[in-house]
């Protein structure tokens, strides 16, 4: 079966706001046997609605669109539907009442803007939505269903998760299942060649992807049929076969990001990490502490940006500092030695760079970062020079950082 996902708003098309509705919806979707084939964006003008809702209609099963339906004037998502289908607002009781619901519990009174959210196109299908005034609509036409939904993502999630998954879960006869490969330290194109035999071989229904992001690539396989079992053999196969070529290189058969498969190593060899960031300020102790259970194996960590504060905090001499630099072998090694020691944990991370877009030199350009690892055994000191703008830089920095770490970790005992 396939879908297509129309987004309206004028603020996404200026990028003032990032679209995770469509990303949620793909992720969502795909298990349920939905292939998204198209997924629009376009401006709050009745003609683009129109237009695109008519194009979307000739090709897909279902259209979902998104956005629109609140109760202020640029919102003219329902008006459109009206006139797109030659039909009149109506008055549904079930919406008013959710209405009421929500504004009994602001302990503020119904005005007629409000009100007027319960009206819906004659030919729709409200559908309830547990957070907000806007209810969901459910459309049939022409051998289509179009589902609109509100712009706002948790309203949309509950409406799709409560309302409308329940509908369509067993429209597809397909069965869509996936794994993935977690691939650290091997590039992209290096991963290609050695499993080159495999993607030539892969059997029908079952395709293979890279997913690349800074220091890891992740390997989706996914599996599509009519047999559910006969699927799984397939791409547990497949993942046999792929781990067998890429051995340690796998890091994990989870699609986990590196922060997690960091603190689970952590957390099984019950071992502990502190951090000293300079060039990345805290982003990789944010990245850590966005799992849940972090503090389990991460006590803290300090952010060291000043020449000043390297010798308060972190004892680095200054001499030290002004004859080597910041961004230097030297100074980032005492940065984890010393983190480490005062922390009390198993091992010390530092990372200390250039992020840009100013401060490089010709012997030391924007994009250049040293990292360490420091435990018991002594200390390990890496060189990179990146090429990116200055978020780039610190993200990936931040990856390149935990997947050393990783390293170290995973290689003691």
């Amino acid at each position: 079966m396939k879908a297509e996902i129309i987004t309206i708003g004028d603020e996404i098309l200026i990028g003032q706001v990032v679209d995770t509705n469509s990303a949620w919806l793909g992720q969502e979707l795909n298990p349920l046997g939905w292939d998204i084939t198209r997924i629009t964006t376009i401006s709050d003008q009745a003609d683009e609605i129109k237009n695109a809702i008519s194009d979307s209609s000739k090709r897909a099963d279902m259209v979902i669109v998104t956005g629109g339906l609140g109760p202020t004037k640029d919102d003219v998502t329902k008006k459109t539907l009206c006139e797109h289908f030659g039909v009149e607002l109506v008055f549904d009781e079930t919406a008013y009442k959710n209405v009421e619901r929500i504004f009994n519990f602001l302990k503020r009174p119904v005005t007629q803007v409000n009100k007027d959210q319960a009206l819906i196109p004659a030919n729709a299908k409200a559908l309830h939505n547990n957070f907000g005034t806007a209810p969901g609509l459910w459309i049939e036409h022409d051998n289509t269903i179009l589902v609109v939904l509100p712009g706002v993502p948790y309203e949309m999630k509950d409406i799709m998760t409560n309302e409308v998954f329940p509908r369509i879960m067993h429209l597809s006869g397909d069965v869509v299942a996936h794994r993935t490969l977690v691939v650290s330290g091997m590039p992209e194109s290096v991963i290609s060649e050695k499993i080159e035999q495999i993607e030539i071989n892969l059997p029908t229904g079952i395709k293979l992807a890279y997913l690349p992001n800074y220091s890891v690539v992740r390997l989706r396989i996914t599996g599509k049929g009519s047999n559910e079992e006969e699927i799984n053999q397939l791409l547990n196969k497949t993942v046999v076969e792929i781990k067998a070529i890429l051995g340690q290189f796998v890091v994990s058969d989870t699609d986990r990001r590196i922060e997690e498969i960091v603190g689970e190593l952590l957390a099984t060899k019950n071992k502990t990490a502190s951090f000293a960031e300079s060039c990345t300020g805290g982003y990789v102790a944010h990245l850590v502490t966005s799992v849940p259970g972090s503090s389990a194996y991460f006590p803290g960590s300090v952010v060291t940006y000043s020449y000043e504060n390297k010798t308060d905090v972190l004892g680095v001499d200054a001499d030290l500092l002004w004859n080597k630099g910041a961004v230097s072998q030297e100074v980032v090694e005492k940065m984890a030695t010393s983190v480490r020691i005062k922390n009390a944990t198993d091992y010390g991370l530092a990372i200390s760079g250039i992020a840009g877009p100013s401060g490089g030199t010709k012997d030391k350009p924007v994009g250049t970062v040293w990292m360490a690892v420091s435990d018991i055994n002594g200390v390990q000191s890496v060189e990179y020079h990146l090429r990116g703008d200055r978020k780039q830089n610190i993200e990936r920095s931040g990856n390149l950082a935990l997947e050393m770490l990783r390293k170290r970790v995973n290689e003691a005992d």
